[in-house]
């Protein structure tokens, strides 16, 4: 079995959160490997879904540091809009996917991070509470990397996992996840089509049930860039009944750029899927793969605009909402969230809407019964911070966490799980990695003082105080006050 040399930090997974990682840890100082399955960096942001809640609902930035810089160099080449208010997402900012990934490990290279694609950790050797290296498999066999700190963003807590650290699974008391989807996109789109159906069907662009956001208005999705979408579902209802569509999902969820003819379709789901168990996501692959064949039917025979469709990018892999939730030092709440509550010890700032997929088909919500297929979603009208004891399992004394997996309730999970906040909680734990790696300490014991200072350096947004110059679009109308109805 090879031994490869040591690292100061090893960051698992190069997705969303794991790719930031890797370029904040590499910036800090530290040698930094990524560890990743496939041929290149950004995960689920190389799907072509908007950025949403790179804004708050009233403006302010909450997406700061290398996520916000790989933003600005994409919108330098024509890869991504302005940041815009958005009434039902609380914000929107579109990206060209192909272009994000290749500027992306440009970043990478610049700051000096070694790569190694093609590999998955499948174990992780411990001294006590101390990780002292990962069992990587790839084409060579079984390999060996030491590492004095380790960054999980695996996305399902992995590395936690293999360690021995505690974690939650899903909804407290069930254990149910949110569904899993494949997202793709399509080209030859005519949006003036689909624009002039919504215009005479207002009805097809109203905010779903479940969701605090205010309706579309037509003028608005049509000027604003990178607009985002979920409706159509009288069209959805009436290819039902005939017979035509049985994906269990009650509206398509749409992201457009402008200028283009290509759109990110959002609609395929399959439930009660263990996202960790390698016969469930075989399963589930299957299923959305043919279910993406049916949403291609659907869009060409019943969407105005749609009629020439084709798909233009499939999926590298089943897109999987929630899995595991580590224990950390802080559990985030439903109610930091939603109360956009601000923490002495932050590390960042999230804004992604409280998104929440149904977890069944059809459920009693609330002591209600509700049409399946829907989603619970409420932008954030104040962007909330993200407390460190959140990347920093409990029981593991070198390991920090970035991504969805961090530790946060089911609800709280809804939010944290968005691209920009991942990009947020990878920044931080790659640095604070870094940071212990080379003061030879534990991540707890780094001086939070001296973890803020260096991500501030970075371009990090810990404070509420960035807005944009103007609001174009209309801003969110959120109260917190209130209780999802479907939550």
């Amino acid at each position: 079995m090879r031994v490869r040399e040591k690292y100061d930090v090893v960051v698992v997974g190069g997705g969303t959160a794991g790719a930031i990682a890797a370029i904040g840890a590499a910036r800090t100082g530290a040698r930094t490997l990524v560890v990743e399955r496939y041929g290149h960096l950004g995960g689920v942001l190389s799907l072509g879904m908007a950025l949403l809640g790179s804004l708050d609902g009233e403006g302010y930035w909450a997406l700061g540091g290398v996520g916000r810089e790989l933003v600005a160099r994409l919108q330098t080449i024509g890869g991504a809009t302005e940041a815009s208010i958005d009434p039902q997402f609380g914000s929107v900012l579109g990206q060209d996917p192909e272009l994000l990934k290749l500027v992306l490990l440009e970043m990478a290279q610049e700051a000096g991070v070694s790569m190694l694609f093609h590999s998955t950790v499948v174990d992780a050797m411990t001294d006590g509470r101390r990780l002292t290296g990962l069992l990587v498999a790839n084409k060579r066999g079984l390999e060996v990397i030491p590492a004095t700190a380790v960054v999980d963003c695996s996305s399902d807590a992995d590395v936690v996992a293999h360690a021995g650290g505690s974690f939650a699974f899903g909804r407290d008391g069930d254990q149910l996840t949110q569904p899993a989807s494949r997202i793709f996109r399509v080209g030859s789109v005519n949006m003036d089509r689909v624009w002039g159906y919504l215009a005479e069907h207002p009805e097809d662009c109203q905010a779903p049930e479940g969701w605090t956001g205010r309706d579309y208005d037509i003028d608005y999705l049509r000027s604003t860039p990178g607009a985002s979408l979920e409706g159509f579902a009288s069209l959805i209802d009436k290819a039902k009944a005939a017979g035509d569509f049985h994906v269990p999902r009650a509206r398509l969820g749409m992201n457009t750029l402008p200028g283009r003819s290509e759109v990110t379709i959002n609609i395929t789901r399959v439930h009660g899927l263990n996202g960790t168990d390698p016969d469930d996501v075989s399963e589930g692959e299957v299923a959305a793969q043919l279910q993406m064949l049916e949403v291609v039917r659907f869009l060409r025979k019943y969407v105005p605009g749609f009629e020439d469709t084709h798909i233009i990018a499939a999926p590298y892999q089943l897109g999987v909402r929630e899995s595991r939730h580590i224990h950390g030092r802080y559990l985030l709440t439903k109610e930091d969230v939603l109360e956009g509550r601000d923490f002495p010890d932050q590390i960042g700032r999230g804004s992604y809407p409280l998104d929440i997929h149904d977890v069944k088909p059809d459920a009693e919500v609330l002591g209600s019964k509700v049409k399946g297929g829907g989603v619970t979603l409420w932008p954030i009208k104040k962007s909330f911070g993200i407390p460190v004891g959140c990347i920093i399992p409990r029981d593991l004394d070198n390991v920090t966490v970035g991504g969805r997996c961090i530790s946060a309730t089911h609800e709280a999970a809804g939010s944290i799980r968005g691209q920009a906040v991942c990009m947020v909680t990878g920044h931080a734990a790659g640095t604070l990695a870094a940071l212990s790696a080379k003061a030879g300490t534990f991540a707890r014991d780094v001086p939070i003082a001296l973890l803020q200072e260096t991500l501030r350096a970075q371009g990090a947004l810990l404070e509420r105080t960035a807005r944009i110059p103007s609001a174009p679009g209309i801003a969110a109308d959120v109260d917190a006050g209130l209780e999802p109805t479907r939550l």
